[in-house]
């Protein structure tokens, strides 16, 4: 794929987020049956119900970074992953009942939900992730030993088609319906409009969410998965991969008065990159040790090179997660680690894991 052509996935999400945020339900709404139905100034942060939290911590996202500005401005190669989502905007653009207010709506409708969510859990469209989510988490609890409890919610694009479901979110994140006969009705109107396009709520972009919060919450989206599936990686490889990425910033969270490093760091790139490069180290150590997800760095390797990898598009963003190479350096490195102690067997804490990327950081980041 030619240059000037390789980021119309990047343009895609600018286009979706930047009017999403900017224009007005009425300049984008044509049809009377979705006037007033939902627009993008809507406060989606009503009332609580039991089974949601009521304040939203401090987050960390793997994916907040496909939404930055600065994907317009700075060059970046074609990738595999890029490729996929393109093909999820391009089919997202070119579908004739596609609308920007509704996008944005139910984005922010299913961040809510999975992010107050308590209950019952499944992983993957059909549960397919359930066992290995059993296995893993266990595994990751005894492996970091940290003293917090870690929760696990699924994001489904299946949500944004199940009345009760949809009903539930309108009710407790909009403050345009009262209770919850109004939201049944909101729900049913929305029900209608999904009928008429396959992408809504259909396409990947849906469920796309994968982040960490400061109270244990770990939030891993099927769109994501999909994603991460189509570029020919694993299904359990990704689940696993993207799971140990985010339970390593609970580490981070829970030492945070103690790893000092990022106070050293003039700006918030800078802090991001740190982070999301140091949470790829720690998850290739967990990804290879013998007492871990034991993968040989032939599929770590593959997992690092084919997912997220977006080139040098981001190195600017308060989100960036580190360029391609310093990405798969951090693996590599953190492969090492866990090869380097395979014949003891012992598991290195979080602590010694942390101070050994120290040692490594600035090599990644020449």
């Amino acid at each position: 794929m030619k240059k000037t052509g390789v980021y119309i996935w990047c343009c895609g999400v600018l286009l979706l987020t930047f009017i999403t945020q900017s224009c007005s339900g009425e300049d984008l709404i044509a049809e009377d049956r979705k006037k007033n139905l939902f627009n993008s100034q809507t406060d989606l942060t009503k009332k609580s119900k039991n089974f949601y939290s009521k304040t939203e911590p401090d987050t960390y996202s793997l994916t907040d970074r496909f939404k930055d500005e600065s994907l317009l401005t700075l060059p970046c190669e074609s990738t595999d992953f890029g490729d996929v989502l393109s093909g999820y905007f391009e089919s997202l653009l070119t579908d004739p009942a596609f609308d920007f207010d509704l996008l944005n709506y139910y984005l922010e409708l299913n961040r809510k939900y999975v992010t107050f969510y308590h209950g019952e859990n499944y992983y993957g469209e059909n549960g397919e992730f359930n066992k290995l989510a059993e296995k893993r988490i266990r595994e990751l609890t005894k492996f970091w030993d940290l003293n917090r409890e870690i929760r696990l919610n699924g994001q489904h694009n299946s949500f944004l088609n199940d009345r009760e479901i949809l009903t539930d979110m309108i009710e407790s994140f909009d403050r345009t319906v009262r209770n919850r006969t109004e939201a049944y009705a909101k729900a049913d109107l929305l029900l209608e409009l999904n009928k008429d396009s396959p992408n809504f709520p259909e396409n990947p972009y849906f469920a796309f969410d994968a982040f960490t919060k400061s109270n244990g919450l770990l939030v891993i989206g099927d769109g994501l998965l999909e994603g991460i599936m189509d570029t020919g990686i694993d299904g359990d490889l990704a689940f696993t991969a993207v799971l140990a990425h985010e339970w390593w910033h609970q580490a981070q969270f829970e030492h945070e008065d103690t790893w000092d490093y990022t106070d050293q760091l003039s700006n918030p790139t800078e802090i991001s990159r740190f982070s999301e490069l140091e949470a790829d180290f720690a998850a290739a150590y967990y990804l290879a040790h013998k007492r871990g997800a034991t993968y040989n760095w032939k599929r770590i390797e593959e997992y690092f090179r084919l997912s997220f990898n977006v080139g040098d598009c981001l190195i600017q963003s308060m989100d960036h997660h580190g360029t391609p190479t310093q990405r798969l350096s951090a693996a590599e490195l953190g492969y090492e680690l866990a090869a380097s102690a395979q014949k003891k067997g012992f598991i290195l804490s979080p602590s010694e894991v942390h101070f050994a990327f120290l040692e490594v950081f600035e090599d990644i980041t020449k």
